[in-house]
């Protein structure tokens, strides 16, 4: 493919197009308009009851989706700017670069990077994939048919592989409907930042077929449903990135992992998870001789402290991630300069923190993570409670609306359960079948339906439905 320009990454353009016609358009540019668009919208408010890393925690201080999404913001934003500086100093465009809307390009993509991940985290998606595996073979369409035999490959991909990334973009170019039926309507190098990657979710199960080392990143996990597939086509034509990735893509994968590689052990050190001596081991292990130093350091000055009653392992663990976390942001940046003609030719496959000089250390650090944080038993157990639940809700809500808008009459039960539908999500539905005449054909967005419904809740709505259809007075 051609080199990749900033101007065009960095597109304006809207899907449908929009005519600027107030007199704001003088004073904010196009990018920063999207930015009071996602803040303002309901979609990224329920960050706020989402989890983390610890499910429906009562402490103020542990992260939610949302204090992750604005932390990650800061570091997107914080690389991108380092990067453009050493682009313009090292002259690697011809053209200069609008440093100020790449930036706020990276602000806005950061805050809606996990817009559309389902209640109970990650593991969240892995119950609804695991539903769609144990059920759609199952449930009889009609005498002849299953769910199954009604969807076409890629539709069937879809549900048994359901996934957050292509739910974020379903949520900011239709969910959303505060004016029009165009989701948040934000401008195309915004939407395709997201796209962390870019293939279908037909492609992505073709990529498993291969052997391990031979498959691409870029095709890990799928960027869109089959339900977005011609308004992703728009998008990747008006950036010009077509199948790749673009550019600020890698930084924003970069900072999203530098943000919870870092904020999650900081919460597990504050929950008791962990000790200062096994961090230090960590440091050991993997050689890191400057970071080892540094906590030394850090424990050494909090003991001179004239602060008697202060935890001076504490002050030290949060000194030193905060001092790496800072200098893994411009061992990014400088990975993405090596790496720069391979970016803007849209033949780098790697994460920029496998390429980059602490790529050790961060595996170490994710590798503890999962052992000492992420396998405790409290998680483990409200994770099991969130499959539990999300299980329920899809049995309920599947069963209600398989034959909802068709010829074939609902229970009253069936009926009562569509009642509970938003709003939005029905007149999307509406608006993505009204050109369909088979009822078979319509079998997908009843599916989509009740998947927008379930993963739009937060942790504590999809608690408290639960408790209230199965009666349950006491929750924990």
């Amino acid at each position: 493919m051609n080199r990749l320009h900033w101007e065009q990454l960095i597109s304006e353009q809207r899907i449908p197009k929009q005519q600027k016609t107030n007199r704001l358009a003088a004073l904010r540019s196009e990018v920063e308009s999207d930015y009071y668009r996602i803040i303002n919208s309901a979609s990224f408010r329920r960050l706020q009851d989402k989890t983390q890393v610890f499910p429906l925690d009562r402490s103020d201080f542990v992260r939610t989706r949302l204090t992750h999404s604005l932390e990650v913001s800061a570091v997107a934003k914080f690389i991108g700017k380092q990067i453009c500086a050493m682009i313009k100093e090292q002259q690697l465009e011809k053209e200069e670069i609008n440093t100020h809307d790449i930036v706020e390009t990276l602000a806005c993509a950061s805050l809606l990077h996990d817009i559309g991940n389902p209640p109970f985290g990650h593991f969240g998606e892995a119950a609804i994939q695991n539903w769609f595996a144990k059920h759609l073979k199952e449930i009889a369409y009609d005498k002849d048919h299953t769910l199954y035999d009604v969807l076409n490959e890629q539709q069937r991909n879809d549900l048994l592989f359901f996934e957050g990334n292509a739910q974020s973009l379903r949520i900011i170019t239709k969910l959303h409907r505060l004016s029009g039926n165009y989701g948040m309507h934000l401008t195309s190098g915004v939407m395709d930042t997201i796209i962390k990657y870019p293939c279908s979710s037909s492609v992505k199960q073709s990529e498993l077929k291969k052997p391990k080392q031979a498959r691409s990143l870029l095709h890990k996990k799928h960027g869109y449903f089959y339900s977005e597939k011609e308004i992703y086509q728009q998008i990747k034509q008006n950036t010009g990135t077509a199948d790749v990735r673009h550019p600020l893509t890698f930084i924003l994968e970069a900072a999203d992992d530098l943000a919870y590689t870092f904020s999650d052990l900081e919460d597990g050190y504050n929950k008791g998870l962990y000790t200062y001596d096994e961090l230090k081991q960590q440091l050991i292990e993997c050689n890191d001789q400057n970071g080892l130093k540094r906590l030394e350091e850090a424990l050494s000055n909090a003991l001179k402290s004239e602060h008697e009653h202060q935890d001076c392992f504490k002050k030290a663990v949060f000194q030193w991630l905060t001092a790496k976390q800072l200098y893994c942001i411009s061992e990014v940046s400088k990975a993405f300069i090596i790496h720069y003609e391979e970016i803007m030719n849209g033949c780098f496959e790697q994460e920029l923190l496998a390429v980059c000089s602490e790529s050790a250390l961060i595996v170490q650090l994710k590798t503890f993570a999962f052992e000492h944080i992420y396998q405790t038993k409290s998680i483990i157990t409200l994770e099991l409670m969130g499959n539990e639940i999300i299980s329920f809700l899809l049995n309920q809500f599947v069963d209600a609306l398989l034959h909802f808008d068709s010829d074939q009459p609902q229970n009253d039960i069936q009926e009562k359960y569509c009642q509970l539908l938003s709003r939005n999500y029905i007149e999307n539905y509406f608006d993505s079948v009204k050109d369909i005449q088979q009822d078979s054909d319509k079998v997908y967005y009843r599916l989509l339906l009740a998947t927008d419904f379930i993963s739009g809740m937060t942790d504590t709505y999809a608690k408290t439905l639960y408790q209230e259809i199965k009666g349950i007075s006491a929750l924990r």
